[in-house]
């Protein structure tokens, strides 16, 4: 694992804004709303995230089925796994 690509990738995520946000998710084909987002940032502001810290990831994508819905956790998912392929 490379880690100051991790490193890179962490700050990333931690630092993202909700315009960002949205703008990386219709970029890969996603459509969020700034509600979605807003419902998003809830749940992935409140902790630092370690993208690759599985279990971490695990937790989040579970919080966001739940808390928000299936489609809003398929989403994010499929932008943390963009990431994925630097790190191995």
């Amino acid at each position: 694992m490379n880690i100051i690509m991790q490193q890179l990738i962490n700050q990333k995520i931690n630092s993202i804004t909700e315009p960002e946000f949205i703008q990386l998710a219709h970029k890969h084909g996603y459509q969020v709303t700034p509600a979605q987002t807003k419902a998003i940032f809830k749940i992935i502001k409140a902790q630092r995230i370690d993208i690759g810290n599985r279990s971490q990831i695990d937790q989040i994508l579970e919080r966001l089925r739940t808390e928000t819905d299936p489609y809003i956790a398929g989403v994010v998912d499929e932008l943390f796994e963009q990431f994925q392929h630097y790190l191995d």
